[in-house]
């Protein structure tokens, strides 16, 4: 008879593959415990992290604790305290239901987990899921699980960790959204003996939000809230002058679990989109309280992502929310622009009068102004400006052709290559007053991965106290630049590269980013002195015809164009 080929895979097999959809990396893990914390009641969350959390994850809480037997059936595949029938799938009110967790993670770990729920505590020990044994201890109220070695009997998970410090970053993240979902819960993180996030658990989501993004960000708040139907939004929003370069600082939490919607970030974006650039993103916490009937937290393994029954009638109430927030905050809404209104603000005149021509065209025999000054085109000087339009696009001629060069882009270039070569930059530019910088735990481990090249660019930063830093000095390129800012911005992008851990892209970015902060901008007057010399360094480049972003520098228009435009 030939053997079946179909069999039962054994239990520790069935752990590490259950460990490879709910424990992707280290912040999984605390992610789960940290859950189960928080529904166990606990007011009191203290995580602590060493070596990124391959060497050791512990999280410890003031919860209701287990009896030791429920502490044996806790490691067991699919127990849980929380739902107990189908019905309850439905109905979710707690972070965790499936029963995968622990199991999970003492699949892959060397695992300990303390509990006491009343007089008798108990402490249960296991190895990749296997020798499990439970024994009385003295242990004080509450739980506190340990996990060691993590991954270490599945080599080719470990192998795909990213970088301590992005990995550290994914825990600081993982926690600091939970410190924003549960303010009346005081959490402690802890990584290599570097207490990072200490919040007071005062019920105050605005000290919850200084606990993560600190004061700057936080007094720059709007309280937001709104209804439709049964949905209920509340939390906090920013004002249009506080944005990032990414959607990180958007929160929303549903039920009190933090959620992935893009749906969500969308109609967050929509009520911003008069009020900020493009390419910027707002500031929000937002709790989203909705009949548990009405969504579906179940459609992922780690429950990142949900489902709403009427997504429609919450984006609604996310809108209404941040746009009641904001009229509040600047009266009935920005002033529109009235025919006599400029897009740069100064008033101008529609119509044609005839006076207008002397100022336009001056009359024959009239003297031009004494400033003027004839010059002729040479390899020294390629271009001859004849004006700044709308001190924006510089009008040349080169001869032959009409060129408008962008200013903006154009500064970029120049200072994108300046930044790109070997040889030493000019000095450092001191700022006249030093900057403090107040960032999130995992904008902190991106900085810090990075923070040698940052200071070879010319970046003076000194470390002050948890997660924030004193700017002193930025790159001499960069004296006319909003240093603040660019730096803020540096960091949403470092963060967002961590992911690809690719060194010379990092830096590629940083240049690209740091040039677009220092040049020059549409709206800036140039002096002729200016016009000049940026005409001349930029002809000094590798590639002067394009942005370091790939867009054009300059618009040529020829002869031809033009007679064929005035129908010659």
């Amino acid at each position: 008879m030939t053997p079946s080929r179909v069999h039962i895979l054994p239990d520790d097999l069935v752990n590490k593959i259950a460990a490879g959809e709910v424990i992707e990396r280290p912040a999984s893990v605390v992610k789960e415990l940290v859950e189960n914390a928080i529904d166990a009641g606990a007011t009191r969350i203290s995580v602590e992290i060493k070596g990124a959390g391959k060497k050791l994850i512990r999280v410890s809480d003031n919860g209701s604790g287990m009896t030791r037997e429920e502490v044996g059936l806790s490691v067991e595949r699919h127990s849980t305290s929380k739902i107990s029938g189908a019905d309850d799938l439905f109905h979710i009110r707690s972070l965790g239901f499936r029963g995968e967790a622990l199991p999970s993670i003492a699949g892959v770990s060397v695992f300990e987990l303390r509990s006491r729920a009343g007089n008798n505590g108990s402490a249960l020990f296991a190895e990749g899921g296997k020798d499990k044994r439970i024994e009385d201890a003295g242990v004080p109220e509450g739980t506190s699980v340990t996990v060691k070695d993590l991954f270490f009997n599945t080599p080719a998970r470990k192998k795909f960790l990213k970088s301590d410090y992005t990995e550290n970053g994914h825990i600081g993240d993982i926690v600091s959204r939970y410190v924003m979902a549960c303010p009346s819960i005081a959490f402690s993180l802890t990584i290599d003996d570097k207490n990072l996030i200490s919040s007071p658990g005062s019920g105050e989501l605005k000290d919850a939000v200084i606990a993560v993004y600190g004061v700057e960000i936080a007094k720059d708040l709007l309280e937001a809230s709104a209804s439709s139907g049964p949905v209920k939004v509340s939390g906090l929003v920013s004002r249009p002058a506080t944005s990032r370069v990414d959607r990180q600082y958007e929160n929303f939490f549903v039920n009190g679990r933090y959620v992935s919607n893009f749906l969500l970030n969308r109609a967050l974006e929509e009520t911003y989109r008069t009020l900020i650039p493009g390419n910027r993103y707002p500031v929000a916490i937002l709790f989203i309280g909705i009949d548990p009937g009405m969504v579906d937290v179940n459609v992922h393994p780690s429950k990142r992502e949900v489902k709403f029954e009427n997504t429609q009638q919450v984006m609604h109430a996310v809108r209404e929310a941040a746009s009641s927030a904001l009229k509040r905050a600047l009266g009935t809404g920005a002033p529109s622009a009235g025919p006599g209104i400029g897009a740069y603000g100064e008033t101008y005149q529609r119509e044609w009068r005839p006076e207008m021509a002397d100022a336009l065209f001056p009359r024959t025999g009239q003297e031009l102004p004494a400033t003027r000054i004839e010059m002729e085109v040479s390899a020294v000087q390629p271009l001859i400006p004849v004006h700044q339009f709308r001190d924006t696009y510089i009008v040349t001629i080169d001869g032959a052709d009409l060129v408008l060069i962008d200013q903006h882009a154009a500064h970029e270039r120049i200072i994108y290559d300046r930044l790109s070569e070997k040889r030493p930059l000019d000095a450092s530019q001191p700022l006249l007053v030093p900057e403090t910088l107040e960032l999130s735990p995992k904008e902190n481990a991106a900085l810090e991965e990075n923070l040698e090249y940052l200071r070879s660019l010319g970046f003076d930063l000194e470390v002050f106290g948890n997660n924030s830093y004193i700017l002193r000095a930025v790159p001499a390129v960069s004296a006319r630049s909003n240093a603040k800012q660019m730096l803020s911005d540096l960091v949403s992008e470092l963060m967002e590269l961590g992911r690809s851990g690719k060194l010379e892209e990092k830096k590629e970015r940083i240049r690209k980013l740091v040039a677009c902060h220092s040049a020059v901008k549409a709206g800036d007057k140039l002096s002729s002195i200016e016009i000049n010399g940026l005409i001349k360094d930029l002809y000094a480049t590798a590639n002067p015809t394009t942005c370091p972003h790939g867009r054009p520098t300059m618009v040529r228009i020829t002869e031809a164009e033009l007679e064929k435009r005035f129908g010659r």
